[in-house]
C-alpha cells in the first residue's frame, strides 16, 4: 500500500511545500496523477489499467496538439534544450516553447517537473543524478525570470530504498542534509529518501513552491512500476510537463 499523504494544498511542513493525496485516475489506459507547476501542466503515468501501451499516452497528447521531446537517460547531470523527438543523451530537458511536452521516464528514480515564468524543465533524478547535481543544474537553466515552481512525482520511498552507506552519505553531502538518510527496521544498511533529496536540491536552487506526489513505486505494485520490485521486467513510469499551445 502506498504511504498516506496530506491533502493537496495543505502545508507540507511549513516550508512552502504541498502534497497531493488524491487517488490516481485512469487516463489513456494508464493510472495517472496530475498537478500544476505554476502555469505549466504536469502529468504522471504509471502502469496500464488493461492492455494499454505508452503509444496510447502519446496519442492522447498529440490529439491535444502537443509535440513530445524525449531523452536517452544516462544518470548524468547533463541538461539539454528540448526539441520535438529524440533530444540525445542526458537527464533533463528545458524549453521555452509552448505546445512541447517534455518527457522523462522512471522506474524508482524521481521525476521532477519545473516551470518558471517563461521556461519549463523535466528531470530524471536517481541517486547518481542527485549526487551529480542534476536537479539544481536544471533549475538554474530556467533563468532568473521569476519564481519557479516544481512537482516531484511518484518515486521509490525512503520506506523501501535501501542503499550502501557510501551512496547515502554522498547524496546527503550534495543536498546539504543527513535528514535524507533513514534507518527503518533492523537491517544494517541505511535507507535513502530520494524525494526529500530532490526537494532539498530544489530549495538550494531557490525553488520555493514545491508539490510532492507521495506515492512509493515499490509499495504501489498495482499502479506503478518499480525496478527494485520487478527487476528487469519492470516497465517505465512516464512524466510530462508542458504549457498549452
Amino acid at each position: 500500500m502506498a504511504a498516506p499523504t496530506r491533502e493537496a494544498g495543505t502545508p507540507g511542513g511549513g516550508d512552502g511545500t504541498t502534497s497531493i493525496a488524491r487517488e490516481p485516475i485512469a487516463r489513456a489506459g494508464h493510472w495517472s496523477w496530475q498537478a500544476s507547476a505554476g502555469t505549466a501542466r504536469c502529468l504522471f503515468f504509471g502502469k496500464p489499467v488493461e492492455g494499454s501501451a505508452e503509444q496510447d499516452v502519446l496519442a492522447e497528447l498529440e490529439r491535444s496538439g502537443l509535440e513530445v521531446a524525449i531523452l536517452r537517460q544516462t544518470h548524468s547531470r547533463r541538461v539539454l534544450e528540448a526539441r520535438p523527438g529524440d533530444c540525445g543523451e542526458g537527464d533533463a530537458l528545458v524549453s521555452a516553447h509552448a505546445g512541447l511536452a517534455l518527457r522523462v521516464v522512471t522506474a524508482d528514480c524521481v521525476p521532477v517537473l519545473l516551470a518558471s515564468a517563461t521556461r519549463i524543465a523535466a528531470v530524471h533524478a536517481g541517486w547518481r543524478g542527485l549526487r551529480a547535481g542534476i536537479v539544481g543544474a536544471a533549475a538554474r537553466r530556467l533563468g532568473a525570470d521569476g519564481a519557479c515552481a516544481a512537482v516531484i512525482g511518484p518515486a521509490i520511498g525512503g520506506c523501501c530504498y535501501e542503499v550502501g552507506g557510501d551512496v547515502a552519505e554522498e547524496v546527503a553531502e550534495e543536498v546539504g542534509s543527513r535528514s535524507v538518510i533513514l534507518r527503518p527496521g533492523d537491517g544494517p544498511r541505511p535507507h535513502l529518501d530520494l524525494r526529500l533529496a530532490a526537494r532539498l536540491a530544489l530549495e538550494q536552487a531557490g525553488v520555493e513552491a514545491i508539490t510532492t506526489i507521495e506515492a512509493c513505486t515499490r509499495c504501489d505494485s498495482s499502479r506503478l512500476w518499480s525496478y527494485r520490485r520487478d527487476g528487469r521486467g519492470a516497465g517505465r513510469n512516464l512524466a510530462f510537463v508542458w504549457r498549452e499551445p
